[in-house]
Order: C-alpha cells, then structure tokens, then sequence
C-alpha cells in the first residue's frame, strides 16, 4: 500500500509539472509522535463494523477489491487533514511523511455486500477511508449492416424491395470511482460501533 500511495503521488506532481501547473506540496509542521501513534493503535477490545456503500445503485453493479484505511486522530494527522480542506483550487497538495502513513490499519471489504470490520481497537477518535470501485457489464446492441429483400412478380420483375438492420450483441464492461470518507469515535472498550461508508 505504501507503493501505491506514493506511485501515486508522484504521478499527480509529475502530471501537473507536465501540464506547467505549479503544485505546492506541504507536510504537517506539527511533529510525527511515534509512540502517541503507537499507543492509539496497540490493541484494546472495541470492534468497529461497517458497510461501503455503493455510490452507483444499480443492483447489478459488483464491488471491486475495496480495501478501507483506518487512521488514528493524532495531531499530526489532525493537521494533514485541515492542510487537504485547505486545497480548494487543486494548486496545493498535503501529504504525510512516509513514516505517519505506515502507521495505519487496513482490511478489505467483502466483494459481495462491501461489509468490512475493524476488530480490537482502543477508545479514541479514528479517520476511516476509502476508493468505491465498482464494475457493471451492460448488455448492447451494435448495427453492423442492412440485409435488402426484395419481392418479384410472376414475369421476374422487382415489385417490392425493403432493408431490414442486422445488429450484432455485445457486452460493454464500465468502472466508476467514488472516494469516501468519515470520522468515527469509540468511546468505551468492548463497545461496537456500525458505520456507513
């Protein structure tokens, strides 16, 4: 996941300088607390259930590999985020030291119903995000030509004549993505919370 996020990255700079846009990339000043991060994630008794929700509601639309990114609220991430809100005209872009983003904890969503659990989480305040892929085959009809009929009379002469389309079926594959996002807090060990995405 690490090289994903920072592939990533580095492709949305590279693209902008490309394109002669300026992109400003700024990090938290606030500093990374490695054991306060530590902490927040070391193991406590609360579960946190949850669904992603399709965003496109055709029934037949299938889930595509979801995995969702828990964070905890530390002010170093606290920071980070209101540096992305800040972002309003796509001219500066807030990223996280390598080190703050492996300090995260992620799972993957059911491709059936897009149900996800985080298990043995500690009280506190957590970011919770995802990309909602999904992929629908839509069944199409394609005019490939015209067949020409044509009627004649007993002395062989052409008295009618129409077209009639010929059309061919295939299957068109789309895929739409949604990024989402929330804030969810445990306020209690042992306690389960259920969440929407």
């Amino acid at each position: 996941m690490k090289f994903t996020f920072f592939a990533a990255l580095f492709a949305l700079v590279n693209t902008a300088l490309y394109a002669q846009e300026q992109i400003n990339v700024v990090l938290p000043a606030t500093p990374f607390n490695k054991e306060e991060t530590k902490n927040m994630l070391a193991p406590g008794t609360a579960t946190m259930k949850g669904f992603v929700m399709k965003k496109k509601r055709n029934a037949r639309n299938t889930y595509l590999g979801i995995v969702v990114a828990l964070f905890p609220c530390t002010p170093y991430f606290n920071e980070w985020y209101e540096l992305q809100k800040k972002n309003k005209k796509g001219k500066t872009l807030a990223v996280m030291s390598p080190e703050a983003y492996s300090y995260r904890i992620l799972t993957k969503a059911s491709d059936t119903d897009g149900s996800f659990e985080f298990r043995d989480l500690k009280p506190g305040k957590y970011y919770l995000q995802t990309t909602v892929r999904q992929g629908q085959m839509e069944e199409m009809w394609n005019r490939v030509g015209t067949a020409t009929s044509t009627g004649y009379n007993i002395y062989g002469q052409a008295v009618t004549s129409f077209e009639k389309p010929i059309y061919e079926d295939f299957k068109l594959f789309y895929e739409t993505t949604d990024l989402v996002k929330t804030f969810v807090e445990i306020t209690s060990e042992g306690q389960v919370v259920n969440v929407k995405l």
